[in-house]
């Protein structure tokens, strides 16, 4: 259109104007029929239109097609105004929590995106993992773990205190041990708002100051007898001598602690065996406690250190789909010789959250020689020793550009060789793992495990 009007003389370049003058210039039956063409291509668009309506509608099976008359008569007649997306809420509701297994469910892509960003560790708080009630039900607030690079760490908060009071001023402070009057505490402070915590340790008592922060958590932490490294930083990539060395350890002896398999974890697993090598290490103890799985990238990754006996890729695990299909995840490489010698050893610590793509790591290690099951020592928790027995993977679907998603359970997970399936059983002391009882202070409780492994 512009670029006709461009030919025209400026004088006569009167845009609409100029165009129904051509109009009129036509012979009336000439403007006759394309007026009745006109209509004809209109109708029959309408037409086409309908007909493809229909054509989706009888697609649809008879119980979707119930379901969206259910939602127009609601939508018609109920005495009441109900929101499209209570409506939606309520059938997603169905589909998570009768319909599928609990590892499967429907992500809005708010959701989606808070899934990645918990592998990733991002996060906003203090970072202190409590457990809430004692084994009389009585309320407490210890702290099993604190997160590394978090607000809680920076502030000298560690495994086995108990948080007994709390303030926004060090004068004063509410004493109490009931975790949800303490989390209404910190519900009400903005971010980067000082506010102080008493912790008491066995017989000593000290008030700490912190504050809630965004931070990345960190998931690895190497130590050896008189040396320790972690992770800090704004993006928890800055490695970081720390003043934590592990007294019970020997000379050879390095301990690295993996908390999840999470966005990056492998980048930080490298640089913490590159000063396993460094400092001349032989045997590893890897700490798989609490480790509830991840990314099975990054699994394979980390996988590449304990392929013992060969240099080539090995698979990590069998996937059987649902049907007859299978298919071998291999591990990213294999540099096991690299690292550890003919009579390395290497250990595992695990317990009732050691899950997913931790139990699968350990089949890995179990199938190819790095490890046997004498080699594994199961923290008792209330009692029982055995890691959590999920041998089941989940994918992940996008449905549309707005990034909401589906994840879905979609295969039993195998160990590469043996085959064995640990779904709904774990790993026991039955299959000759070492058994070793639990701790609130986490260094004795790995001091426990070792005397144990080594017994």
């Amino acid at each position: 259109m512009d670029d006709f009007f461009d030919d025209i003389p400026e004088e006569n370049a009167q845009g609409e104007g100029q165009k129904s003058e051509l109009n009129a210039d036509m012979p009336p039956v000439n403007r006759k029929k394309r007026i009745r063409n006109t209509i004809l291509a209109i109708v029959l668009a309408v037409v086409c239109f309908l007909l493809g309506g229909f054509t989706v509608w009888f697609s649809l099976d008879k119980e979707m097609r119930t379901l969206i008359k259910i939602k127009n008569a609601i939508d018609d007649h109920y005495y009441q105004d109900v929101d499209d997306e209570d409506f939606y809420d309520a059938l997603f509701y169905g589909i998570n929590h009768t319909l599928l297994d609990k590892y499967s469910y429907y992500m809005t892509a708010d959701e989606y995106q808070s899934s990645k960003d918990e592998l990733a560790g991002n996060r906003i708080g203090i970072g202190i993992i409590f457990t809430t009630m004692t084994a009389e039900q009585k309320p407490q607030m210890l702290v099993t773990r604190v997160c590394g690079n978090s607000p809680a760490e920076k502030a000298g908060v560690s495994e086995g205190d108990y948080v007994i009071a709390f303030g926004k001023q060090p004068t004063e402070m509410t004493e109490s041990v009931v975790f949800d009057e303490f989390s209404a505490f910190l519900a009400d402070r903005k971010e980067g708002e000082n506010f102080y915590v008493r912790v008491q340790s066995g017989a000593e008592t000290k008030t700490l100051t912190m504050s809630r922060e965004e931070y990345v958590e960190n998931y690895v932490f190497y130590r050896t007898k008189t040396t320790s490294y972690a992770f800090s930083g704004i993006r928890a990539d800055a490695l970081t001598e720390t003043n934590d060395p592990l007294a019970c350890l020997d000379d050879e002896t390095a301990y690295i602690r993996l908390v999840q398999f999470g966005d990056g974890t492998e980048n930080r697993f490298d640089q913490a065996m590159e000063i396993f090598k460094k400092e001349g290490k032989k045997h590893l103890i890897l700490d798989l406690r609490g480790n509830g799985g991840g990314y099975l990238n990054t699994m394979q990754e980390i996988a590449g250190y304990f392929g013992k006996n060969s240099t080539e890729r090995k698979p990590i695990a069998v996937v059987a789909d649902y049907g007859d299909k299978k298919e071998n995840f291999k591990a990213a490489r294999n540099v096991y010789g690299e690292y550890f010698a003919e009579d390395s050893r290497i250990y595992v610590l695990a317990d009732q959250s050691t899950a997913s793509a931790s139990e699968c790591l350990i089949g890995y290690m179990v199938d190819y020689g790095a490890i046997g099951f004498e080699n594994i020592c199961l923290i008792k928790r209330y009692g029982v020793a055995a890691t959590f027995g999920k041998g089941i993977m989940q994918t992940t679907y996008y449905l549309s550009a707005q990034m909401d998603a589906i994840k879905l359970t979609t295969a039993e997970i195998r160990w590469p060789i043996s085959g064995r399936s640990i779904h709904g059983r774990g790993i026991l002391p039955e299959d000759g793992a070492k058994t070793a009882d639990e701790s609130i202070y986490g260094d004795v409780e790995i001091a426990t495990a070792w005397a144990a492994l080594n017994g």
